[in-house]
């Protein structure tokens, strides 16, 4: 009796488990659903396509690896590479250290109401869509009435009767994208280096304060390597949302003047919906997700190795 009410134990522990794991897959089904429809689907989808010559409108025809051939082979997205990094790379910099020296300046005020104050005032710009702030920089870009072609005359760097075509000379154009969100501290990368800041302990500021270190002493031989997950984390977000951005080009500069502003984002979209060539579209967009993919497991396995050492 004693066995078979062990077993009849058992058995109701089994049950009550795999209804208790019932419940949790029923309540983690529709997170589970929108990855699996709007996160895996898409890029799996795009493999698929890039294997066709397909116009989104009639049967498509199985061609291989011919999209990725000529892709390899295509002027005109291989030129758009080195665009690509002389716009990412100044920008994946100034991501990174503008953020954090600003995060320096508001984590040394001594008055906890106005570091509050502070960093309510840095995150409130990003409730407007960023498609505004495009706008805005559009109109202070304007060759004729701008607000810098005004500010440049009335300082003497421009006659009254010069104009500087910021968005459509190609000496001027990389660096007017560049420039776009003057001064860069708005966002969460403030916040995000000012809660790491914040987690250093005061024992250890304390001490470095009595063996005489001074800020800059202290910022590059405590602040910088106890945040150093926080700055890899905007390295490999940097480089990939310089990946795959293609916004300003389609907002200001349609890629123009001439070419001087193509990127490999912008050259995807036109070829999906102004030539309609959906398969050879599908593969650029495989291209750099497989690429922010190796980047994605480099900086994974960065990190496994750091958290194990």
């Amino acid at each position: 009796m004693r066995i078979i009410s062990l077993r009849a134990g058992q058995r109701k522990a089994v049950k009550t488990r795999i209804y208790k794991s019932a419940q949790a897959y029923l309540f983690l089904s529709p997170l589970l659903l929108g990855l699996a429809v709007f996160c895996y689907f898409p890029p799996i989808n795009g493999l698929y396509r890039s294997l066709f010559n397909w116009d989104a409108t009639h049967n498509a025809v199985f061609i291989g690896l011919n999209n990725f051939k000529e892709l390899f082979g295509d002027q005109r997205f291989l030129e758009s590479i080195p665009t690509m990094l002389k716009i990412m790379l100044p920008k994946l910099a100034i991501g990174i250290v503008v953020p954090f020296i600003v995060a320096e300046i508001i984590f040394g005020i001594k008055s906890g109401r106005a570091r509050y104050s502070y960093r309510v005032a840095v995150l409130l710009p990003i409730i407007a869509p960023g498609v505004v702030g495009m706008m805005i920089w559009k109109f202070l870009y304007d060759p004729y009435n701008g607000p810098i072609t005004i500010l440049a005359r009335l300082f003497g760097f421009l006659g009254q009767d010069e104009l500087i075509a910021w968005l459509n000379d190609p000496s001027t154009v990389i660096p007017a994208i560049i420039f776009l969100g003057f001064p860069w501290v708005a966002g969460t990368n403030v916040l995000i280096y000012m809660s790491g800041l914040m987690n250093i302990s005061s024992e250890i500021i304390e001490s470095s304060r009595l063996d005489g270190a001074n800020i800059i002493q202290r910022i590059f031989k405590i602040d910088i390597p106890m945040l150093l997950g926080q700055i890899k984390y905007f390295l490999i977000m940097g480089v990939i949302g310089g990946l795959q951005d293609y916004g300003v080009q389609l907002i200001l500069t349609q890629g123009g003047p001439g070419y001087a502003t193509f990127v490999p984002g912008y050259y995807m979209y036109l070829q999906a919906f102004n030539i309609g060539r959906m398969g050879y579209a599908s593969s650029v967009g495989t291209t750099l997700f497989l690429v922010i993919l190796l980047l994605t497991i480099f900086n994974y396995r960065f990190f496994k190795s750091d958290s194990s050492a």
